[in-house]
């Protein structure tokens, strides 16, 4: 077997848009990828991401809100900024790292609030995203 694809997955608070994307990778290409993701800044999960991952059959009730790791970052093969605010405070992706950038919406509002409706649909557009960069990297 072929060495699994490092994937870094990033947005502001790893506390929805990057944690779905993790999970979601892991999900559909398993061993085939060492996903992970981290935040600019330390959050804690949305109970909303939790309750819409669960919705499709993927629990995420274990995954901890992280900070950046500079040696996950280094050592990833492609790096996926979920959100412009990222681009902004993200250390530079160096050469030789692919470098994605979705800009999806935060379905939580200044208050940490938002609607499920909201958030399902932020899950199924990185859902689309993720199995869409898993078929480009000939993952899945």
């Amino acid at each position: 077997m072929d060495k699994p694809l490092r994937m870094y997955f990033l947005c502001v608070h790893n506390r929805c848009r990057s944690q779905m994307a993790e999970a979601f990778a892991k999900h559909y290409a398993g061993e085939k990828v060492i996903a992970g993701s981290a935040g600019v800044e330390e959050s804690q999960i949305h109970p909303l991401t939790i309750a819409v991952m669960k919705e499709v059959g993927i629990d995420i009730s274990d995954q901890q809100s992280k900070r950046i790791d500079m040696k996950a970052f280094i050592s990833s093969q492609i790096v996926i900024k979920l959100c412009e605010q990222v681009n902004e405070k993200c250390p530079i992706v160096p050469f030789g790292i692919m470098n994605v950038q979705w800009d999806i919406p935060d379905p939580t509002t200044k208050q940490g609030e938002g609607s499920i409706e909201e958030f399902r649909a932020v899950r199924d557009l990185i859902r689309e995203k993720v199995l869409q960069l898993l078929k480009e990297q000939k993952v899945v």
